[in-house]
């Protein structure tokens, strides 16, 4: 059984030229004459991208969340303002040039809320206040999707320190996930097997939601709703 976002194969369509990613990427963030900046938002920019793909989304998806996404396309570049309005409000923490992410989820919560209201879009995080295990991390994940509703998630200190990145033309690169955001849009049970489809560094992953759970410090999944 797959449950899924209505649009998850296409998602967020950025795109360049002839190149099509699958939502954004914080390697893009760049701001000039201000290396520091640019250095923690690609370092530690995660939270802040996995909150940029959530609002376009459901900017797209539904009337009442249009104000989310002030940009009439998906192009690159626009994309990255998008990625840099969020910045303003879900801003990874830093100890000097030392990136250090974005972290409890009440961080990136209230950043997204924030950023909603001040467009005059209600919009609120939908905590899970059952206990962090296997069941009922696959249920809230599935009562996500199944609303339409994007589900970001904080890997944690688990072993999976590298997945491999699949990207549209087929090339593959691998990337960091260790204490990193990424953004579900797919949710696979088979047998006994639990899998997530999601998005990071410009393309997708999969995640293996046991080994996932192995080792819940930090981690955790948020999604958002406005009814």
């Amino acid at each position: 059984m797959i449950i899924k976002l209505k649009d998850s194969k296409r998602f967020i369509p950025v795109t360049e030229g002839e190149d099509r990613f699958y939502g954004g990427n914080q390697a893009w963030f760049t701001w000039e004459n201000q290396k520091n900046k640019t250095l923690i938002a690609q370092k530690g920019g995660c939270g802040t991208v996995a909150s940029a793909n959530i609002t376009a989304y459901l900017a797209q998806s539904s009337s009442q969340f249009t104000r989310l996404y002030a940009y009439k396309d998906f192009t690159k570049s626009s994309f990255i303002l998008h990625m840099k309005e969020l910045y303003e409000y879900v801003r990874p923490y830093q100890i000097g040039a030392v990136p250090l992410g974005v972290w409890p989820l009440g961080r990136l919560a209230d950043g997204v809320e924030r950023f909603a209201w001040d467009r005059g879009v209600r919009l609120y995080p939908v905590w899970q206040d059952r206990e962090f295990n296997r069941e009922n991390v696959i249920q809230y994940i599935g009562e996500g999707l199944e609303r339409n509703l994007p589900v970001a998630m904080l890997v944690g200190t688990n072993r999976l320190c590298q997945v491999p990145i699949l990207y549209e033309g087929g090339r593959i690169s691998r990337e960091d996930i260790y204490l990193h955001w990424v953004t579900i849009t797919e949710l696979c049970l088979e047998d006994n097997l639990a899998k997530v489809k999601a998005a990071t560094w410009g393309g997708w992953a999969e995640f293996d939601l046991d080994a996932y759970m192995k080792e819940r410090v930090y981690g955790g999944v948020l999604y958002f709703d406005g009814t």
